[in-house]
């Protein structure tokens, strides 16, 4: 083999690929593929590339090929359990993990390349020994300590976490996510902050646009925990417009989209005779990201009987591979031949799916805020599943959804027209889904659930047909990890201080106020 020829072609396809130009890198793979088939290092990069392109079945045969060739390898055997994670088989990427960790000359990176396929599979905590070994292996390197902070902070080790990112920050100065994670672990003090050093950061000239972004909410946060409002909304605007200028979204395509489910799943539907799978095994909770979702998940899954999946795209998953056969052109048509569908397959295949992941408690909870979009489907699919939906002030739902940065999903949060509109659609499709299916969908009043947390969680519980547990009041107690923007919050107990938080904002979000009270939302 002509390796110089080799390790051209190599480089060409993975810096073209490292650019983002997933199609010319995958036709220089197939030319790889032709001429150097005995190469592992051909199927691991053409498995990186056709993951990235979104085919992950493919990516698991190619990444085959590579354990094929080089069955010991440890980077073939860490890539092929990240293409069996994506598909969920989690029992065959265990058996790879565990199969691993009993190497007892790893290099720092293979620490960290197994810790974060442990962090993936739900073990956080043999994710942390692994970090632990990488930072101790080396004690330079920033990657290794922002793993192991990441990894601190979803257990709830907030102080250890800041810790390790002060580190990241000593080590590497310019990485701006490092400063936002760093902001959210607790609430910031006059004796303790970091305004002075953000302030002075992303007033640099060679910060760039993405790095503003980061640090304009970092910064916004830490003025609002001082009380320095009008700062603090000054950073957030700024910021938020940044983050909407520089990504495409079709606002209208989602509220179009909303109309489309209303008028699809009308009240007819559930009058089909057609059942779906038995399990009492799912709850969801469903809203608006921001309203208590984590902090009710929290509180259910204290219970010894529920197991707290976390936020799972995989109803949409399943429904999705139903359908793809019928080839549907764009959304619109997936959504109108979604009504179609066999429940209960999709209700048999969902639950499957998740078990997977969950194991066998007698109750699992998925909570992604977004399948409040699939009420209809989901009821229909496992009628014996509950569902429980948070409601929060609007005033106080939007001021916290456009204050969070997300990582990739709700487009729609960086500017308060769209986000006024979208709050007004999901309003709309909320009430459509009562008025389908009465008495399917709990309700739960954010303010309520605070100002009385034992009589809302007896509710609750009594509601998901679980006996009452004192873990459940406890909840703040729990070890469990937490990836939500959540995490430090659900530390602590229930609290009221985030009740008309929104109020110190009033001028700021007079235009949107003004939106939702032509649209006849309550507000006072």
């Amino acid at each position: 083999m002509d390796n110089a020829a080799y390790t051209g072609l190599f480089q060409r396809a993975r810096d073209t690929y490292i650019t983002g130009d997933f199609a010319r890198a995958w036709r220089i793979c197939v030319t790889m593929q032709e001429k150097y088939a005995v190469h592992p290092g051909t199927w691991e990069l053409s498995c990186r590339v056709a993951a990235a392109m979104g085919h992950r079945e493919q990516a698991l045969a190619l990444s085959r090929r590579a354990l094929d060739i080089a069955p010991d390898r440890f980077e073939v055997l860490t890539q092929y359990a990240e293409c069996l994670i994506r598909l969920n088989k989690r029992v065959e990427a265990r058996r790879i993990t565990a199969l691993l960790a009993t190497r007892s000359d790893m290099k720092a990176v293979q620490h960290d390349a197994l810790g974060n396929l442990l962090s993936q599979l739900g073990d956080q905590d043999s994710a942390l020994k692994h970090f632990d070994q990488a930072v101790t292996l080396a004690t330079h390197s920033h990657h290794f300590y922002l793993n192991r902070a990441l990894t601190r902070q979803s257990l709830g080790q907030l102080a250890q976490a800041e810790s390790d990112f002060d580190r990241v920050i000593a080590l590497k100065p310019d990485l701006a996510e490092a400063y936002l994670h760093r902001s959210r672990l607790r609430r910031q003090t006059a004796e303790a902050n970091h305004v002075d050093q953000l302030a002075s950061l992303i007033a640099a000239p060679h910060i760039s646009w993405r790095d503003r972004i980061s640090l304009g909410y970092a910064l916004a946060k830490e003025y609002e925990d001082l009380g320095l409002h009008d700062s603090s909304f000054e950073q957030l605007a700024h910021a938020s417009a940044l983050r909407r200028n520089h990504m495409r979204h079709d606002a209208e395509a989602d509220l179009e989209a909303m109309q489309i489910i209303i008028e699809t799943f009308s009240a007819d539907y559930f009058e089909d005779a057609e059942s779906g799978f038995p399990s009492k095994h799912p709850i969801f909770i469903v809203g608006l990201p921001r309203t208590g979702t984590t902090l009710v998940e929290r509180v259910i899954s204290a219970h010894s009987a529920v197991h707290a999946a976390g936020e799972l795209n995989t109803f949409a998953e399943c429904l999705t591979a139903l359908i793809a056969s019928e080839r549907p052109r764009g959304r619109l048509d997936f959504i109108r031949k979604a009504r179609t569908v066999n429940v209960a397959r999709l209700g048999r295949d969902y639950c499957s799916s998740v078990r997977a992941r969950t194991g066998w408690d007698a109750h699992f909870i998925d909570k992604l805020p977004l399948n409040y979009l699939y009420c209809g489907l989901i009821h229909r699919a496992l009628p014996d599943a509950k569902i429980i939906h948070l409601n929060r002030h609007p005033m106080d739902t939007c001021y916290a959804i456009y204050k969070t940065l997300f990582k990739q999903a709700y487009p729609f949060s960086y500017d308060l027209q769209e986000l006024g509109n979208y709050y007004l659609a999901y309003q709309r499709l909320m009430q459509h889904w009562r008025d389908a299916m009465p008495d399917v969908i709990l309700d739960l009043c954010y303010e309520r659930f605070v100002a009385n947390p034992e009589e809302e969680i007896r509710h609750l519980l009594a509601a998901c047909d679980l006996p009452w547990e004192d873990a459940c009041l406890h909840f703040d107690r729990s070890t469990a990890p937490s990836m939500t923007a959540s995490l430090a919050q659900v530390r602590q107990p229930i609290y009221t201080s985030s009740v008309n938080n929104w109020r110190h904002y009033r001028k700021h979000l007079s235009p949107l106020e003004e939106m939702l009270v032509t649209a006849g939302v309550e507000i006072e």
